[in-house]
Protein backbone atom coordinates (compact mmCIF):
# COMPACT_ATOMS: atom_id res chain seq x y z
CA UNK A 1 0.00 0.00 0.00
CA UNK A 2 2.84 2.37 0.85
CA UNK A 3 4.45 1.67 -2.52
CA UNK A 4 1.17 2.47 -4.23
CA UNK A 5 0.89 5.79 -2.38
CA UNK A 6 4.52 6.65 -3.20
CA UNK A 7 4.02 5.80 -6.89
CA UNK A 8 0.90 7.96 -6.98
CA UNK A 9 2.74 10.88 -5.32
CA UNK A 10 5.67 10.60 -7.74
CA UNK A 11 3.39 10.53 -10.80
CA UNK A 12 1.42 13.55 -9.58
CA UNK A 13 4.63 15.44 -8.81
CA UNK A 14 5.93 14.80 -12.33
CA UNK A 15 2.66 15.95 -13.86
CA UNK A 16 2.37 19.07 -11.70
CA UNK A 17 6.00 20.18 -12.21
CA UNK A 18 6.20 19.50 -15.95
CA UNK A 19 7.18 22.64 -17.88
CA UNK A 20 5.24 21.44 -20.91
CA UNK A 21 2.06 21.04 -18.87
CA UNK A 22 2.62 24.40 -17.16
CA UNK A 23 2.89 26.12 -20.55
CA UNK A 24 -0.53 24.73 -21.50
CA UNK A 25 -2.06 26.43 -18.45
CA UNK A 26 -1.10 29.92 -19.59
CA UNK A 27 -3.91 32.09 -21.05
CA UNK A 28 -4.29 32.28 -24.83
CA UNK A 29 -3.72 35.60 -26.59
CA UNK A 30 -3.57 34.50 -30.21
CA UNK A 31 -7.33 34.20 -30.64
CA UNK A 32 -7.73 37.87 -29.72
CA UNK A 33 -5.22 38.75 -32.45
CA UNK A 34 -7.23 36.61 -34.89
CA UNK A 35 -10.50 38.34 -33.95
CA UNK A 36 -8.95 41.78 -34.46
CA UNK A 37 -7.26 40.90 -37.73
CA UNK A 38 -8.22 42.54 -41.03
CA UNK A 39 -8.74 39.11 -42.65
CA UNK A 40 -11.23 38.05 -39.95
CA UNK A 41 -13.23 41.28 -40.24
CA UNK A 42 -13.42 41.06 -44.03
CA UNK A 43 -14.37 37.35 -43.95
CA UNK A 44 -17.02 38.00 -41.31
CA UNK A 45 -18.42 40.91 -43.33
CA UNK A 46 -18.60 38.93 -46.58
CA UNK A 47 -20.37 35.95 -44.96
CA UNK A 48 -22.72 37.56 -42.45
CA UNK A 49 -23.76 40.83 -44.13
CA UNK A 50 -25.99 39.15 -46.77
CA UNK A 51 -27.55 36.98 -44.06
CA UNK A 52 -28.31 40.01 -41.88
CA UNK A 53 -30.07 41.63 -44.84
CA UNK A 54 -32.15 38.47 -45.37
CA UNK A 55 -33.03 38.49 -41.65
CA UNK A 56 -34.47 41.98 -42.06
CA UNK A 57 -36.48 40.89 -45.09
CA UNK A 58 -37.83 37.93 -43.11
CA UNK A 59 -38.72 40.13 -40.12
CA UNK A 60 -40.99 42.23 -42.36
CA UNK A 61 -42.74 39.09 -43.68
CA UNK A 62 -42.62 36.84 -40.63
CA UNK A 63 -46.39 36.59 -40.17
CA UNK A 64 -46.89 35.54 -43.78
CA UNK A 65 -44.12 32.92 -43.48
CA UNK A 66 -45.47 31.41 -40.26
CA UNK A 67 -49.02 31.27 -41.58
CA UNK A 68 -48.06 28.51 -44.02
CA UNK A 69 -47.57 24.83 -43.16
CA UNK A 70 -44.11 24.90 -44.78
CA UNK A 71 -43.13 27.91 -42.70
CA UNK A 72 -44.27 26.25 -39.49
CA UNK A 73 -42.41 23.03 -40.37
CA UNK A 74 -39.18 24.89 -41.16
CA UNK A 75 -39.51 26.87 -37.94
CA UNK A 76 -39.95 23.63 -35.98
CA UNK A 77 -36.87 22.05 -37.60
CA UNK A 78 -34.85 25.21 -36.93
CA UNK A 79 -35.84 25.08 -33.26
CA UNK A 80 -34.56 21.50 -32.91
CA UNK A 81 -31.66 21.85 -35.33
CA UNK A 82 -29.29 19.89 -33.08
CA UNK A 83 -31.59 16.87 -33.45
CA UNK A 84 -31.35 17.17 -37.23
CA UNK A 85 -27.54 17.22 -37.01
CA UNK A 86 -27.64 14.14 -34.78
CA UNK A 87 -29.91 12.22 -37.15
CA UNK A 88 -27.56 12.94 -40.07
CA UNK A 89 -24.63 11.68 -37.98
CA UNK A 90 -26.56 8.50 -37.14
CA UNK A 91 -27.18 7.88 -40.84
CA UNK A 92 -23.50 8.47 -41.53
CA UNK A 93 -22.59 5.77 -39.00
CA UNK A 94 -25.22 3.08 -39.47
CA UNK A 95 -25.50 2.68 -43.26
CA UNK A 96 -23.51 -0.49 -44.10
CA UNK A 97 -20.39 -0.06 -46.18
CA UNK A 98 -21.72 -2.02 -49.16
CA UNK A 99 -24.69 0.37 -49.35
CA UNK A 100 -22.83 3.59 -48.61
CA UNK A 101 -21.78 6.02 -51.32
CA UNK A 102 -19.73 9.12 -50.58
CA UNK A 103 -22.32 11.10 -52.54
CA UNK A 104 -24.71 10.45 -49.62
CA UNK A 105 -22.46 12.45 -47.33
CA UNK A 106 -22.30 15.32 -49.81
CA UNK A 107 -26.09 15.43 -50.27
CA UNK A 108 -26.80 15.16 -46.54
CA UNK A 109 -24.39 18.00 -45.79
CA UNK A 110 -25.79 20.23 -48.53
CA UNK A 111 -29.30 19.62 -47.18
CA UNK A 112 -28.08 20.44 -43.68
CA UNK A 113 -26.41 23.62 -44.96
CA UNK A 114 -29.61 24.76 -46.69
CA UNK A 115 -31.54 24.30 -43.45
CA UNK A 116 -28.75 26.10 -41.58
CA UNK A 117 -29.15 29.17 -43.82
CA UNK A 118 -32.92 29.08 -43.24
CA UNK A 119 -32.36 28.82 -39.48
CA UNK A 120 -30.09 31.87 -39.49
CA UNK A 121 -32.59 33.89 -41.53
CA UNK A 122 -35.58 33.11 -39.29
CA UNK A 123 -33.71 33.27 -35.96
CA UNK A 124 -33.06 36.69 -34.50
CA UNK A 125 -29.38 37.53 -33.93
CA UNK A 126 -28.23 34.19 -35.40
CA UNK A 127 -25.09 34.32 -37.52
CA UNK A 128 -22.24 32.24 -38.91
CA UNK A 129 -19.90 32.04 -35.92
CA UNK A 130 -16.36 32.61 -37.18
CA UNK A 131 -15.17 33.98 -33.85
CA UNK A 132 -15.15 30.57 -32.20
CA UNK A 133 -13.47 28.79 -35.12
CA UNK A 134 -9.84 28.56 -34.06
CA UNK A 135 -7.54 30.29 -36.55
CA UNK A 136 -5.42 27.12 -36.91
CA UNK A 137 -8.39 25.46 -38.62
CA UNK A 138 -8.53 28.30 -41.13
CA UNK A 139 -4.82 27.81 -41.85
CA UNK A 140 -5.19 24.03 -42.12
CA UNK A 141 -8.16 24.03 -44.48
CA UNK A 142 -6.56 26.81 -46.54
CA UNK A 143 -3.47 24.61 -46.94
CA UNK A 144 -5.76 21.75 -48.00
CA UNK A 145 -7.31 23.98 -50.67
CA UNK A 146 -3.86 25.04 -51.90
CA UNK A 147 -2.79 21.38 -52.04
CA UNK A 148 -5.75 20.60 -54.29
CA UNK A 149 -5.15 23.65 -56.52
CA UNK A 150 -1.42 22.92 -56.97
CA UNK A 151 -1.79 19.14 -57.29
CA UNK A 152 0.10 17.12 -59.86
CA UNK A 153 -3.34 15.80 -60.86
CA UNK A 154 -5.70 18.73 -60.14
CA UNK A 155 -8.91 17.04 -61.28
CA UNK A 156 -8.47 14.12 -58.88
CA UNK A 157 -7.55 16.44 -56.03
CA UNK A 158 -10.52 18.76 -56.60
CA UNK A 159 -12.84 15.75 -56.36
CA UNK A 160 -11.27 14.81 -53.03
CA UNK A 161 -11.40 18.44 -51.84
CA UNK A 162 -15.20 18.19 -51.86
CA UNK A 163 -15.10 15.89 -48.82
CA UNK A 164 -12.88 18.28 -46.90
CA UNK A 165 -15.24 21.10 -47.85
CA UNK A 166 -18.38 19.38 -46.52
CA UNK A 167 -16.45 18.45 -43.38
CA UNK A 168 -15.47 22.07 -42.74
CA UNK A 169 -19.01 23.18 -43.57
CA UNK A 170 -20.50 20.82 -40.97
CA UNK A 171 -17.95 21.99 -38.39
CA UNK A 172 -18.98 25.61 -38.91
CA UNK A 173 -22.67 24.66 -38.73
CA UNK A 174 -22.25 22.86 -35.40
CA UNK A 175 -20.21 25.66 -33.81
CA UNK A 176 -22.69 28.28 -35.04
CA UNK A 177 -25.90 26.53 -33.95
CA UNK A 178 -25.09 24.89 -30.61
CA UNK A 179 -26.02 27.61 -28.11
CA UNK A 180 -26.88 25.78 -24.90
CA UNK A 181 -25.73 22.86 -22.79
CA UNK A 182 -28.99 21.03 -23.49
CA UNK A 183 -28.51 21.23 -27.26
CA UNK A 184 -24.93 19.99 -26.97
CA UNK A 185 -25.80 17.22 -24.52
CA UNK A 186 -28.67 15.92 -26.62
CA UNK A 187 -26.40 15.87 -29.68
CA UNK A 188 -23.88 13.75 -27.75
CA UNK A 189 -26.58 11.28 -26.72
CA UNK A 190 -27.85 10.97 -30.28
CA UNK A 191 -24.31 10.21 -31.46
CA UNK A 192 -24.04 7.49 -28.83
CA UNK A 193 -27.32 5.96 -29.97
CA UNK A 194 -25.80 5.67 -33.44
CA UNK A 195 -22.67 4.06 -31.99
CA UNK A 196 -24.74 1.53 -30.04
CA UNK A 197 -26.68 0.65 -33.20
CA UNK A 198 -23.42 -0.07 -35.03
CA UNK A 199 -22.32 -2.26 -32.12
CA UNK A 200 -25.57 -4.23 -32.23
CA UNK A 201 -25.07 -4.71 -35.97
CA UNK A 202 -21.53 -5.87 -35.22
CA UNK A 203 -22.88 -8.33 -32.65
CA UNK A 204 -25.30 -9.62 -35.29
CA UNK A 205 -22.35 -10.20 -37.64
CA UNK A 206 -20.40 -12.01 -34.94
CA UNK A 207 -23.11 -14.13 -33.28
CA UNK A 208 -25.66 -14.75 -36.06
CA UNK A 209 -24.06 -14.38 -39.49
CA UNK A 210 -20.49 -15.21 -38.55
CA UNK A 211 -17.36 -13.41 -39.77
CA UNK A 212 -14.81 -15.32 -41.83
CA UNK A 213 -11.11 -14.93 -41.08
CA UNK A 214 -9.52 -12.68 -43.70
CA UNK A 215 -5.81 -13.54 -44.19
CA UNK A 216 -5.20 -10.07 -45.62
CA UNK A 217 -6.24 -8.57 -42.29
CA UNK A 218 -4.78 -11.15 -39.89
CA UNK A 219 -1.39 -12.87 -39.88
CA UNK A 220 -2.57 -16.44 -39.22
CA UNK A 221 0.95 -17.69 -38.47
CA UNK A 222 1.04 -15.76 -35.17
CA UNK A 223 -2.71 -15.46 -34.49
CA UNK A 224 -3.78 -19.08 -34.12
CA UNK A 225 -7.37 -19.40 -32.94
CA UNK A 226 -8.20 -15.83 -33.83
CA UNK A 227 -11.74 -15.65 -35.17
CA UNK A 228 -13.07 -13.34 -37.83
CA UNK A 229 -12.79 -9.65 -37.04
CA UNK A 230 -16.02 -7.66 -36.71
CA UNK A 231 -16.29 -4.64 -39.03
CA UNK A 232 -19.96 -3.65 -38.49
CA UNK A 233 -21.06 -0.92 -40.94
CA UNK A 234 -17.56 0.26 -41.87
CA UNK A 235 -16.43 -2.64 -44.07
CA UNK A 236 -13.05 -2.94 -42.32
CA UNK A 237 -12.35 -3.82 -38.65
CA UNK A 238 -9.58 -1.25 -38.30
CA UNK A 239 -11.81 1.54 -39.62
CA UNK A 240 -14.62 0.46 -37.31
CA UNK A 241 -12.13 0.46 -34.45
CA UNK A 242 -11.31 4.07 -35.35
CA UNK A 243 -14.98 5.04 -35.04
CA UNK A 244 -15.23 3.41 -31.61
CA UNK A 245 -12.03 5.04 -30.33
CA UNK A 246 -13.40 8.41 -31.41
CA UNK A 247 -16.87 8.05 -29.90
CA UNK A 248 -16.61 5.71 -26.89
CA UNK A 249 -15.25 8.45 -24.56
CA UNK A 250 -18.61 10.25 -24.86
CA UNK A 251 -20.15 7.61 -22.61
CA UNK A 252 -18.06 9.15 -19.82
CA UNK A 253 -19.80 12.54 -19.66
CA UNK A 254 -23.25 11.02 -20.21
CA UNK A 255 -22.82 8.62 -17.28
CA UNK A 256 -21.28 11.35 -15.11
CA UNK A 257 -23.75 14.10 -16.06
CA UNK A 258 -26.98 12.18 -15.60
CA UNK A 259 -28.53 12.92 -12.21
CA UNK A 260 -30.57 9.74 -11.84
CA UNK A 261 -28.75 6.52 -10.90
CA UNK A 262 -31.17 4.64 -13.13
CA UNK A 263 -30.13 6.72 -16.15
CA UNK A 264 -26.45 6.41 -15.23
CA UNK A 265 -26.88 2.64 -15.12
CA UNK A 266 -28.80 2.64 -18.40
CA UNK A 267 -26.01 4.41 -20.30
CA UNK A 268 -23.35 2.29 -18.59
CA UNK A 269 -25.15 -0.84 -19.80
CA UNK A 270 -25.35 0.54 -23.33
CA UNK A 271 -21.58 1.02 -23.25
CA UNK A 272 -20.88 -2.66 -22.51
CA UNK A 273 -21.76 -4.12 -25.96
CA UNK A 274 -19.71 -1.35 -27.60
CA UNK A 275 -16.66 -2.31 -25.50
CA UNK A 276 -17.14 -5.99 -26.35
CA UNK A 277 -17.36 -5.25 -30.06
CA UNK A 278 -14.24 -3.06 -29.82
CA UNK A 279 -12.40 -6.18 -28.63
CA UNK A 280 -13.96 -8.24 -31.43
CA UNK A 281 -12.60 -5.88 -34.08
CA UNK A 282 -9.21 -7.43 -33.34
CA UNK A 283 -7.69 -4.01 -34.04
CA UNK A 284 -4.58 -3.78 -31.87
CA UNK A 285 -4.02 -0.14 -32.73
CA UNK A 286 -7.62 0.62 -31.71
CA UNK A 287 -7.14 -1.14 -28.36
CA UNK A 288 -3.98 0.80 -27.56
CA UNK A 289 -5.52 4.06 -28.78
CA UNK A 290 -8.66 3.55 -26.70
CA UNK A 291 -6.50 2.89 -23.64
CA UNK A 292 -4.72 6.18 -24.33
CA UNK A 293 -8.09 7.95 -24.74
CA UNK A 294 -9.17 6.63 -21.33
CA UNK A 295 -5.87 7.87 -19.87
CA UNK A 296 -6.48 11.35 -21.34
CA UNK A 297 -10.03 11.42 -19.99
CA UNK A 298 -8.96 10.43 -16.47
CA UNK A 299 -6.00 12.84 -16.56
CA UNK A 300 -8.23 15.84 -17.23
CA UNK A 301 -11.14 14.63 -15.12
CA UNK A 302 -9.14 13.76 -12.00
CA UNK A 303 -5.47 12.90 -12.42
CA UNK A 304 -5.32 11.48 -8.89
CA UNK A 305 -6.86 8.29 -10.30
CA UNK A 306 -4.16 7.73 -12.95
CA UNK A 307 -2.04 5.31 -10.83
CA UNK A 308 -5.16 3.24 -10.09
CA UNK A 309 -6.10 3.27 -13.77
CA UNK A 310 -2.65 1.95 -14.75
CA UNK A 311 -2.83 -0.75 -12.09
CA UNK A 312 -6.34 -1.75 -13.15
CA UNK A 313 -5.24 -2.02 -16.79
CA UNK A 314 -2.32 -4.29 -15.90
CA UNK A 315 -4.48 -6.49 -13.68
CA UNK A 316 -7.13 -6.83 -16.40
CA UNK A 317 -4.79 -8.20 -19.07
CA UNK A 318 -4.67 -11.82 -17.81
CA UNK A 319 -8.48 -11.94 -17.68
CA UNK A 320 -8.94 -11.16 -21.38
CA UNK A 321 -10.14 -14.02 -23.62
CA UNK A 322 -7.14 -16.10 -24.70
CA UNK A 323 -7.48 -15.25 -28.42
CA UNK A 324 -7.62 -11.52 -27.68
CA UNK A 325 -4.75 -11.75 -25.17
CA UNK A 326 -2.57 -13.55 -27.75
CA UNK A 327 -3.59 -10.99 -30.37
CA UNK A 328 -2.55 -8.19 -28.00
CA UNK A 329 0.88 -9.75 -27.42
CA UNK A 330 1.59 -9.78 -31.17
CA UNK A 331 2.05 -6.00 -30.90
CA UNK A 332 5.53 -6.77 -29.62
CA UNK A 333 6.24 -9.52 -32.18
CA UNK A 334 8.81 -8.31 -34.77
CA UNK A 335 7.78 -11.17 -37.10
CA UNK A 336 4.26 -9.78 -37.59
CA UNK A 337 3.81 -9.46 -41.36
CA UNK A 338 1.56 -6.39 -41.06
CA UNK A 339 4.21 -4.49 -39.09
CA UNK A 340 6.91 -5.45 -41.58
CA UNK A 341 4.64 -4.39 -44.47
CA UNK A 342 4.03 -0.97 -42.90
CA UNK A 343 7.76 -0.46 -42.33
CA UNK A 344 8.51 -1.14 -46.00
CA UNK A 345 5.79 1.28 -47.11
CA UNK A 346 7.10 4.02 -44.82
CA UNK A 347 10.66 3.49 -46.01
CA UNK A 348 9.65 4.30 -49.58
CA UNK A 349 7.40 7.13 -48.39
CA UNK A 350 10.32 8.90 -46.71
CA UNK A 351 12.24 8.74 -50.00
CA UNK A 352 9.24 10.38 -51.64
CA UNK A 353 9.16 13.07 -48.95
CA UNK A 354 12.66 14.23 -49.90
CA UNK A 355 11.25 15.45 -53.22
CA UNK A 356 7.81 16.67 -52.13
CA UNK A 357 8.15 17.72 -48.48
CA UNK A 358 7.27 21.38 -49.08
CA UNK A 359 4.10 21.27 -51.18
CA UNK A 360 3.16 17.59 -51.29
CA UNK A 361 2.03 15.82 -54.45
CA UNK A 362 -1.61 16.85 -54.20
CA UNK A 363 -4.74 16.01 -52.30
CA UNK A 364 -6.19 12.50 -52.43
CA UNK A 365 -5.13 8.89 -52.21
CA UNK A 366 -5.15 8.36 -55.99
CA UNK A 367 -2.61 11.15 -56.57
CA UNK A 368 -0.41 9.69 -53.85
CA UNK A 369 -0.60 6.10 -55.15
CA UNK A 370 0.34 7.13 -58.72
CA UNK A 371 3.44 9.07 -57.64
CA UNK A 372 4.34 6.46 -55.02
CA UNK A 373 4.86 3.89 -57.79
CA UNK A 374 8.13 5.64 -58.67
CA UNK A 375 9.51 5.19 -55.15
CA UNK A 376 8.13 1.89 -53.84
CA UNK A 377 10.59 -0.88 -53.01
CA UNK A 378 10.65 -4.22 -54.81
CA UNK A 379 8.00 -6.66 -53.66
CA UNK A 380 5.38 -4.04 -52.80
CA UNK A 381 2.19 -4.23 -54.82
CA UNK A 382 -0.24 -1.33 -55.26
CA UNK A 383 -0.12 0.86 -52.13
CA UNK A 384 -3.23 2.93 -51.38
CA UNK A 385 -1.72 4.93 -48.50
CA UNK A 386 1.18 4.99 -46.03
CA UNK A 387 -0.69 3.60 -42.99
CA UNK A 388 0.37 6.76 -41.16
CA UNK A 389 -1.83 9.86 -40.94
CA UNK A 390 1.02 12.34 -40.50
CA UNK A 391 3.25 11.06 -43.29
CA UNK A 392 0.22 10.79 -45.59
CA UNK A 393 -0.89 14.33 -44.78
CA UNK A 394 2.65 15.64 -45.37
CA UNK A 395 2.95 13.83 -48.71
CA UNK A 396 -0.45 14.98 -49.94
CA UNK A 397 -0.74 18.54 -48.65
CA UNK A 398 2.77 19.61 -47.71
CA UNK A 399 4.49 20.80 -44.58
CA UNK A 400 2.08 23.69 -43.88
CA UNK A 401 -0.89 21.33 -43.55
CA UNK A 402 1.04 19.06 -41.18
CA UNK A 403 2.33 21.90 -38.97
CA UNK A 404 -1.03 23.67 -38.78
CA UNK A 405 -2.75 20.39 -37.88
CA UNK A 406 -0.25 19.63 -35.11
CA UNK A 407 -0.49 23.18 -33.80
CA UNK A 408 -4.28 22.88 -33.77
CA UNK A 409 -3.99 19.78 -31.58
CA UNK A 410 -1.67 21.63 -29.19
CA UNK A 411 -4.12 24.52 -28.95
CA UNK A 412 -7.06 22.19 -28.31
CA UNK A 413 -5.11 20.59 -25.46
CA UNK A 414 -4.19 24.01 -24.08
CA UNK A 415 -7.79 25.28 -24.29
CA UNK A 416 -8.95 22.17 -22.45
CA UNK A 417 -6.33 22.72 -19.73
CA UNK A 418 -7.34 26.31 -19.15
CA UNK A 419 -11.10 25.76 -19.45
CA UNK A 420 -11.28 22.80 -17.08
CA UNK A 421 -9.29 24.76 -14.47
CA UNK A 422 -11.39 27.93 -14.66
CA UNK A 423 -14.85 26.63 -15.54
CA UNK A 424 -17.02 25.46 -12.63
CA UNK A 425 -19.62 23.69 -14.78
CA UNK A 426 -18.44 20.09 -14.58
CA UNK A 427 -21.02 18.98 -17.13
CA UNK A 428 -19.39 21.03 -19.90
CA UNK A 429 -15.92 20.07 -18.69
CA UNK A 430 -16.80 16.37 -18.98
CA UNK A 431 -17.99 16.79 -22.59
CA UNK A 432 -14.90 18.82 -23.47
CA UNK A 433 -12.60 16.18 -21.98
CA UNK A 434 -14.38 13.31 -23.75
CA UNK A 435 -14.20 14.98 -27.17
CA UNK A 436 -10.49 15.71 -26.72
CA UNK A 437 -9.84 12.16 -25.47
CA UNK A 438 -11.46 10.72 -28.60
CA UNK A 439 -9.41 12.96 -30.88
CA UNK A 440 -6.09 12.30 -29.15
CA UNK A 441 -6.83 8.57 -29.00
CA UNK A 442 -7.50 8.50 -32.73
CA UNK A 443 -4.38 10.59 -33.38
CA UNK A 444 -2.35 7.90 -31.61
CA UNK A 445 -3.96 5.38 -33.94
CA UNK A 446 -2.85 7.66 -36.77
CA UNK A 447 0.74 6.49 -36.24
CA UNK A 448 -0.30 3.00 -37.38
CA UNK A 449 -3.06 3.81 -39.89
CA UNK A 450 -4.20 6.50 -42.28
CA UNK A 451 -7.31 7.26 -40.22
CA UNK A 452 -8.75 9.62 -42.87
CA UNK A 453 -8.55 7.12 -45.72
CA UNK A 454 -12.25 6.40 -45.30
CA UNK A 455 -14.23 9.60 -45.90
CA UNK A 456 -16.76 8.83 -43.20
CA UNK A 457 -13.94 8.79 -40.63
CA UNK A 458 -12.54 12.07 -41.97
CA UNK A 459 -16.02 13.51 -41.41
CA UNK A 460 -16.47 12.09 -37.91
CA UNK A 461 -13.02 13.24 -36.78
CA UNK A 462 -13.88 16.87 -37.44
CA UNK A 463 -17.28 16.42 -35.80
CA UNK A 464 -15.35 15.83 -32.56
CA UNK A 465 -13.31 18.98 -33.19
CA UNK A 466 -16.58 20.88 -33.74
CA UNK A 467 -17.92 19.57 -30.42
CA UNK A 468 -14.78 20.84 -28.66
CA UNK A 469 -15.15 24.29 -30.23
CA UNK A 470 -18.88 24.43 -29.43
CA UNK A 471 -18.18 23.43 -25.81
CA UNK A 472 -15.45 26.06 -25.49
CA UNK A 473 -17.90 28.64 -26.83
CA UNK A 474 -20.41 27.77 -24.11
CA UNK A 475 -17.69 27.82 -21.44
CA UNK A 476 -16.38 31.21 -22.59
CA UNK A 477 -19.87 32.68 -22.39
CA UNK A 478 -19.91 31.81 -18.70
Amino acid sequence: MKRMIMMRSNILAILNNSRIISSFKEPDRLNRIWENSFFYRILNLIINSPLEWLQKVYARNENFFLSSITGKLLSFIAKYFNILIGMILILTMIIPDHRWYNLYGVLLTLGLFLMFIIKIIITEEARVDLRNIDFTLIIFFTSIFIAAATSLFPRDSINYLIYYFITFLTLVIIVSTINSYEELYNLIKIILIGVVLTALYGAYQWLVVGVEVNPSLTDLSINQGMGGRVYSTMGNPNIYGELLVLTLPFFGPVVLNEKSFVKKGFWALLMLPVLVILLKTGSRSAWVSFAFAVFVFVFFWNKKYIPYLILLGLLALPFLPSSIYRRFLTIFNPNDSSLQYRQRILGSAFLMLKDYWVTGVGLGNRVFSVIYQRYKSLGLTTVAHTHNLYVQMWLEAGVMALLSFLYMLIRLIKHTFVSTRLNKDKRLNNILIAALAGILGLCVMGFADHIWFYNRMLYMFWINVAIILATLKLINRK
